[in-house]
């Protein structure tokens, strides 16, 4: 109640609430149009599975180098500023892919938008904090961004589904949806993201390598002396190994091998969505227990991966397996919240940022390997073949969960590493 007080009571308060949410909203609308039939557009140019999958190993990796320098220049020129850049610069990355039709302009557009993503990335959690907080909002948060990502999932669907309407037009005409719509987002979020305090100085271009050197050092630094953190990486590694490929080939499945029109992609995206919700809001509504909780998230990782299993195994058959799909997809939304609120229980405050981007550099690394492999399995063989070796895959992150059963507080690896 005290949160909802806060926000009603306070003007100021609530028209930055009200803004925060339109520009996460604009956002994961404008970028949703792709969603589902992305993959589908990148055969429709002739490219392989596994090329398509390579595309968005690069996507992982450019973020990986820009990430650092990006934030960097948030921090000195200010959120909004970084963020119509990213939101320009991911506009003429769609425009882009509309025009291409060769794999290296695909990787050309794919890189310039993840440098884009870089600077969007903590631009708008950021700006909304700091002026929440210089406005006096002074209640936990943990609603604000759960609502933000209610906000998400239904731009992200609405969009999903449009996509895919304009796609059985032309299968590029989403590109230029999307473009727009990031160029639209741009000029709404210059006018919505007021910032208080001008940027900081001393930000020089030069500085750079020494930054990202240095912000490295101390992730792996902090990282590693945190077992409890490094345990969380190494399993977030290998279940992005494991269920990002199969994101780029579910719909190659639907309107390959099935046969089903493109239009069907983006109700199917938006069933998957709303069982990784389901599963989200009911793992949040049973009891909490930290004692319970290794066994509890190894118990949904071992059915995840057998409903991926035998999703393959089926493969012949639609319903089967894309009934198995949705119900992995519930099992994954409920682990996420878990692993979560697991992982920042671990980090001590004052590294949160540095080894959040340590676990995200795990994740993205084993997101990359995985992506080739399965990409490499499906032109060899097929996407059941290669949803049945991801089940397998998935199966291996479950003895890092389980070995967190007993770890240090994350009190104590400050004073460890300091020593």
């Amino acid at each position: 109640m005290a949160h909802a007080d806060q926000i009603t009571h306070s003007p100021t308060i609530r028209d930055i609430v009200r803004r925060f949410y339109t520009v996460w909203w604009m956002y994961a609308f404008a970028g949703g149009f792709l969603n589902g039939v992305y993959p589908v557009f990148l055969h429709s140019r002739g490219l392989s599975q596994l090329q398509v999958n390579s595309i968005l190993t690069t996507y992982f990796v450019v973020i990986l180098l820009t990430e650092v320098p990006t934030g960097a220049f948030a921090d000195a020129f200010g959120r909004r500023l970084s963020f119509v850049v990213g939101m320009v610069l991911r506009s003429i990355a769609f425009g882009l892919y509309f025009f291409s039709y060769t794999y290296v302009g695909f990787i050309v557009a794919e890189s310039i938008d993840a440098i884009g993503t870089t600077f969007i990335s903590g631009s708008i959690d950021a700006w909304g904090v700091d002026a929440l907080d210089e406005a006096g909002y002074s209640e936990v948060k943990d609603r604000l961004f759960s609502r933000v990502m209610q906000f998400m999932n239904v731009g992200f669907t609405a969009a999903a589904i449009i996509g895919a309407y304009v796609a059985v037009i032309d299968i590029s005409y989403p590109w230029m949806l999307g473009a727009v719509g990031y160029m639209v987002t741009a000029f709404v979020g210059a006018r919505l993201m007021r910032e208080g305090k001008g940027p900081q100085g001393g930000f020089k271009l030069r500085s750079i390598p020494s930054l990202v050197a240095t912000q490295i050092s101390i992730s792996v630094r902090y990282g590693f002396a945190n077992r409890a953190v490094l345990l969380l990486s190494a399993a977030s590694a290998v279940g992005m190994a494991a269920w990002s490929p199969y994101w780029l080939e579910w719909p190659i499945l639907l309107t390959g091998d099935y046969g089903q029109a493109v239009w069907v992609v983006g109700w199917v995206f938006a069933l998957l969505t709303f069982a990784r919700v389901a599963g989200s809001e009911i793992v949040m509504r049973l009891p909490q227990s930290r004692q319970a909780r290794p066994a509890r998230v190894a118990m949904l990782v071992a059915g995840a991966a057998a409903m991926f299993f035998v999703a393959g195994l089926f493969g012949a058959h639609p319903i089967v397996t894309f009934s198995l799909l949705v119900a992995m997809n519930a099992l994954n939304g409920a682990m996420q919240p878990l692993t979560m609120s697991w992982l920042n229980e671990h980090i001590d405050s004052a590294r949160r940022a540095t080894l959040l981007s340590f676990n995200s550099s795990f994740a993205m690394f084993g997101g990359s390997i995985g992506l080739l492999i399965s990409g490499y399995v499906v032109d060899r063989a097929s996407i059941p073949a290669a949803w049945q070796l991801g089940g397998v895959i998935a199966l291996g992150a479950i003895p890092f969960y389980l070995a967190l059963r007993a770890y240090a507080p994350a009190q104590t690896v400050a004073a460890r590493v300091a020593d």
